[in-house]
C-alpha cells in the first residue's frame, strides 16, 4: 500500500477542469427542465458551465461567488467538480447537505471510504448513489501562456466517479459506457 504521507513531492492540486466529456457522460440523467447550478466557479477558468449548455441543459453559477457564503441561486441540481483538497471539500459536503437538494459532485473515489463522508452525511447517507464511469475520468488543465484551456497530458493517478445525492438514478444508469 502507498503512503502518499511519506512522499515528499505529493500535492494537491485544486486546478483540475472538467472536460466536456466528463458532463456528456452523465447528461442522459439530467432531465432537461431542470436548472443546474455549477456550484464550484470561484475565480476558475472552467467552461463547466459554457460545456452543461451546449448539452441543452440550463445553467446558473458565478466565477466571482463562493459557493459557502453566497446567495444561493434558484437551482434544480447541482453538478460540480468540487477543489480536491480535504477542508475545502469537506465544507463543500457539507453546505449540499445543509441545502438537502439534489447533486452530482465529481470526486476521487477514495472519498468514499474516508470517515467524513460518514460523519457528514450521516443517516442522509442512504440518499448516495455512486455513478461509475468506464475508465478514468480525465480533467483539463488551464494553459495560463495560452490563455485556453488544455487536456491535461497524462491520465491522473486515481480514479473518480460521479458521487449522486437525493437522484434516483434506476441501478442500470449506475454503470456508465461510453
Amino acid at each position: 500500500m502507498c503512503d502518499l504521507s511519506r512522499c515528499p513531492t505529493f500535492e494537491v492540486n485544486n486546478e483540475y477542469y472538467t472536460q466536456k466529456d466528463m458532463w456528456k457522460n452523465i447528461s442522459h440523467l439530467i432531465p432537461k427542465d431542470k436548472i443546474i447550478w455549477e456550484s464550484c466557479m470561484l475565480n476558475s477558468p472552467s467552461k463547466s458551465m459554457e460545456y452543461w449548455k451546449e448539452l441543452g441543459h440550463k445553467v446558473v453559477g458565478d466565477t466571482k461567488s463562493d459557493m459557502l457564503n453566497c446567495k444561493i441561486p434558484e437551482y434544480d441540481i447541482c453538478i460540480t467538480n468540487p477543489p480536491f483538497e480535504t477542508k475545502l471539500k469537506t465544507a463543500i459536503l457539507k453546505k449540499l447537505v445543509e441545502l438537502d437538494k439534489p447533486f452530482i459532485i465529481v470526486m476521487n473515489t477514495t472519498n468514499l471510504f474516508t470517515n467524513y463522508m460518514r460523519t457528514i452525511f450521516g443517516e442522509k447517507i442512504k440518499e448516495l448513489q455512486i455513478v461509475i464511469p468506464q475508465g478514468k475520468i480525465c480533467f483539463e488543465e488551464y494553459d495560463d501562456k495560452k490563455k485556453i484551456m488544455i487536456n491535461c497530458k497524462r491520465q491522473p493517478a486515481f480514479y473518480c466517479s460521479y458521487v449522486c445525492y437525493k437522484m434516483n438514478i434506476p441501478n442500470e444508469n449506475l454503470w456508465l459506457k461510453n
